[in-house]
């Protein structure tokens, strides 16, 4: 028996080494995206905060030196800019090395000419931590896989995530996604955690993990609202049926803590928030809102229902990587060729969808998938519930608040998409070789 186990954890070494080793193998051949370019101009940051020790520099002003830099601070995570700066600085780069902001104003030769695009040492630096993250990923696939089906289910799952197109690019990519992707998982997996026996070791997880997800890309905050909801409701549900049970009284309070220690890690990472955090909190929605409203203007929105569900089944469902949003990139023989040989090497990833006839096949596995998880007897309630609900929340958010069809805005939906998919295939494995035994 011993044997046994031993042998099957050698394999999940093997297989999950494997995968990572597939996902680093690819950073250097992924094709440049100008918002790489942005994240490592405001991995600036670091050196502020880090290097030059200058709060003042980094600090929330009403009239700041650099209102481009403000505005680009609040706007996006802080987790990935001081990670790049930490890759840069240990790599032997300086402050000076760092390139200027993607101007989308301007054409590609323009911002070659104007200092807007990383050196490709530099580039190529700063994209190992975001694609550790996107590797880390799959570990914690794995995790849940195994949680919501078993080793088959956390094998499938985790190939899914290693192999996508999708997550491959926008992860292995000096982006927010890698992070978004890792932290958001970790959310779940400590949620899971927590409702196996409401321990304060997991309550702590799940409020460090939370922190760091919202941190990481703000979208992150539809998972946490999720996991830490579902929790919730299992918690009051437990002091329902079980009223004279200690732990369904105190995983309230647990989660209170969670809560206010997730707000902690994010005020920690975020020093523009740190003199007025509810104000720079309204702050941050005001600039949301005018940028989605820019991006809408200027690359159209969705006019109806129907031409969201219809973005949706194209680039999630579907599943071809998007490579730039903004058409004239279609004509810079740079990228061009950047995305001809990614296009050609073995590690631009397996297509799952692929086409119409292949997205509803796909959507069939969730189906399956979905009603497989619900109905296994052998997992814990909670835990079916908490995966079952998040996943469609992931989906659900997806489908319905994305305004433009640009497809690292859907990521998050992938790895909700590996797992049901994934569950949906054994179970169906498992009723065909079932009949096949008593036919």
């Amino acid at each position: 028996m011993l044997l046994t186990v031993n042998r099957q954890k050698l394999w999940d070494v093997l297989w999950l080494t494997a995968l990572v080793l597939y996902i680093l193998a690819g950073i250097t051949l992924v094709p440049f995206h100008g918002d790489e370019a942005t994240l490592i101009y405001m991995s600036r940051d670091y050196a502020y905060q880090f290097m030059e020790r200058d709060l003042e520099r980094i600090a929330y002003s009403d009239t700041p030196a650099s209102p481009t830099e403000q505005n680009l601070r609040l706007l996006n995570g802080t987790t990935h800019k001081y990670l790049y700066g930490l890759a840069w600085h240990a790599a032997g780069f300086s402050l000076e090395d760092l390139n200027e902001q993607w101007d989308w104003g301007m054409n590609w030769d323009d911002n070659e000419r104007s200092g807007h695009i990383p050196s490709p040492d530099l580039l190529h630096t700063t994209r190992w931590p975001s694609a550790l993250m996107l590797a880390g990923g799959v570990l914690v696939m794995f995790a849940l896989g195994n949680a919501a089906g078993g080793r088959p289910t956390a094998y499938l799952a985790s190939a899914y995530y290693a192999l996508h197109p999708v997550l491959l690019l926008n992860g292995r990519r000096a982006m927010m996604e890698g992070g978004l992707l890792l932290f958001s998982l970790l959310v779940l997996l400590a949620g899971i955690w927590f409702l196996r026996n409401y321990s304060w070791r997991a309550a702590l997880a799940l409020g460090v993990f939370s922190g760091l997800a919202i941190a990481s890309k703000h979208t992150a905050v539809l998972t946490v609202g999720a996991v830490f909801f579902v929790c919730l409701l299992d918690a009051l549900i437990g002091s329902i049926r079980q009223p004279g049970r200690e732990h369904t009284y105190r995983a309230p309070a647990q989660l209170f803590v969670a809560g206010g220690l997730a707000l902690l890690v994010f005020y920690l990472l975020n020093p523009a928030w740190w003199d007025d955090p509810v104000s720079r909190a309204l702050v941050v929605v005001e600039l949301r809102q005018n940028l989605l409203e820019l991006q809408m203007e200027h690359f159209g929105r969705y006019a109806d229902f129907a031409d969201q569900v219809g973005g949706f089944m194209r680039q999630a469902l579907i599943g071809w990587p998007q490579y730039y949003e903004v058409p004239a990139w279609s004509g810079y023989d740079t990228i061009t060729a950047q995305i001809a040989a990614y296009e050609s090497s073995p590690w631009r990833g397996v297509t799952v969808g692929g086409s119409p006839f292949g997205a509803l096949l796909l959507v069939a596995l969730l189906a399956l998938g979905l009603s497989a998880l619900l109905r296994d007897s052998q997992r814990p309630l909670a835990t079916r519930g908490l995966v079952g609900g998040w996943a469609l929340v992931m989906i659900g958010s997806t489908l319905l608040l994305t305004p433009v069809e640009w497809q690292r805005y859907y990521v998050p939906v992938f790895p909700a998409f590996g797992l049901l998919a994934a569950r949906g295939l054994v179970f169906l494995l498992e009723a065909l070789r079932s009949r096949w035994r008593t036919g």
